[in-house]
């Protein structure tokens, strides 16, 4: 049932069932949130209610009633702008989120009263519905009377969206076998997930990477279960170029530019993953084409990713967090070899460009701080504030996937091919600051099947 909430701290905690499984635990923490009332001669107030709804979903009811033994009264909120709404996150807006996909209710601008009971405007903050990522956000949202004369006070709220995934730790040696980087599509295929599976040792490591992908994801990583691929495709190797060489017929592959760039870029990412590759060329039934995969060009050389790479979380359908590279460039930014606090604060919240959403996470929370850096040769040296220590207390494996896109995002940099972390604490006798050597494993093998 609802709450009223008059001057009062509230945390809810919801999504955890009885039997006490860790997946998918939610907490909504609402602040400093305050019952108003209109000023007496308009005898109407204003009370404010909340509700969870779901691990993704919180509803914010505003309650107007009459505040005297009239059989009439009204309140007229602004038409242009009945109700003032800001979203934030890491200090920044998020925009384009209108009052009426929020509110329910059709006619909330004109409030009219016959009697004592309540009128309810209704607000539906649905996390998957706004494309949100999880995360820490501020809301203010309070009601503009018509009559400027009447002011009521700013509601403020502090909304924590966290879920309690599970992440597998970016392996730092092999286990039995071989290990391939596979790029997998996500369910709506539109993002690659590398994932790491390790094979008996071959002598045929192209090859071998294709009938992997032929036999898509396992089940509990939650990525989409066909094919990204053409099947029967062969693949050798010439010095750093691998030559592939794929059947005449590629349907359904080549029906749309979505599924076609899929198949495209998931052969070339993970064939350039094989030690010594560093370009693709493909043919079609031993001959070269211009043009195949929906009008993509087939006749030019398809080349090893260079460019930087922001590491994020995707949380699959299974409910395990993969971490996933996105291009610098698609955060309209460049790394010009020192501007590493920049890349740092790509792997926070950023509302534009809108990277991320309600399927791309970012793995670093907002408290996280990096307060210094230097480069020695190629070794690159982080110092963070107490926070990188305390963060994700509840759940030591979001913590190694912060730890994980880190070290895996700086080392795609040009100059970087190792990176330590330092933290700097305060001392418990005095004012000044301790540098510690935080100990970590080093990832190598990311997003290992199990």
């Amino acid at each position: 049932m609802f709450r009223t909430i008059k001057n009062i701290f509230i945390l809810i905690l919801i999504g955890i069932t009885a039997s006490g499984m860790p997946i998918y635990a939610s907490s909504i923490n609402l602040n400093s949130m305050t019952s108003s009332i209109i000023p007496s001669k308009t005898a109407i107030i204003v009370d404010l209610e909340e509700k969870a709804i779901s691990n993704d979903t919180f509803q914010i009811k505003y309650a107007f009633s009459m505040n005297n033994n009239k059989n009439y009264s009204n309140l007229f909120l602004d038409e242009e702008d009945p109700f003032t709404l800001e979203l934030t996150s890491n200090g920044k807006k998020i925009e384009n989120i209108s009052l009426d996909d929020l509110i329910s209710e059709y006619n909330y601008k004109s409030l009219e009263f016959y009697n004592e009971e309540p009128i309810y405007i209704t607000f539906n903050f649905d996390r998957n519905q706004l494309d949100l990522p999880l995360g820490s956000y501020n809301l203010t949202l309070y009601p503009n009377a018509k009559n400027k004369e009447l002011k009521l006070d700013k509601t403020k709220f502090n909304i924590d969206f966290t879920i309690d995934g599970t992440y597998v730790h970016a392996l730092s040696d092999t286990k039995e076998g071989m290990p391939l980087t596979l790029y997998f599509p996500n369910k709506e295929a539109n993002f690659l997930v590398p994932i790491t599976r390790f094979i008996p040792y071959t002598t045929t490591p192209l090859t071998k990477t294709l009938r992997n992908l032929e036999a898509g994801p396992n089940n509990e990583l939650g990525l989409s279960n066909a094919s990204p691929v053409p099947k029967e495709g062969t693949s050798g190797k010439s010095g750093n170029i691998a030559y592939v060489n794929l059947p005449s017929d590629l349907s359904p592959y080549d029906k749309g530019s979505a599924s076609s760039t899929m198949a495209v870029h998931s052969i070339v990412n993970s064939l350039t993953a094989v030690d010594g590759i560093s370009e693709v060329r493909f043919q079609f039934n031993g001959e070269t084409k211009k043009e195949a995969f929906h009008g993509m060009i087939m006749d030019e050389p398809y080349y090893k990713q260079k460019e930087p790479m922001i590491y994020t979380a995707h949380l699959s359908t299974t409910g395990r967090f993969l971490l996933t590279p996105v291009s610098i460039n698609k955060f309209n930014t460049r790394y010009n070899g020192d501007n590493i606090a920049d890349v740092f604060e790509l792997m926070k919240f950023n509302s534009l460009p809108k990277i991320y959403n309600s399927k791309i996470h970012p793995i670093i929370p907002n408290e996280v701080e990096l307060l210094d850096y230097k480069i020695n040769n190629d070794i690159l040296t982080l110092t963070f504030n107490e926070e990188f220590e305390n963060i994700y207390n509840y759940n030591k494996e979001l913590k190694q996937m912060m730890i994980d896109g880190i070290i895996f995002t700086f080392t795609s940099l040009e100059d970087i091919n190792s990176v330590n972390i330092q933290l700097r604490t305060s001392s418990e006798d005095s004012n000044t600051h301790k540098i510690t050597t935080y100990d970590f494993e080093e990832p190598i093998y990311i997003n290992p099947e199990v």
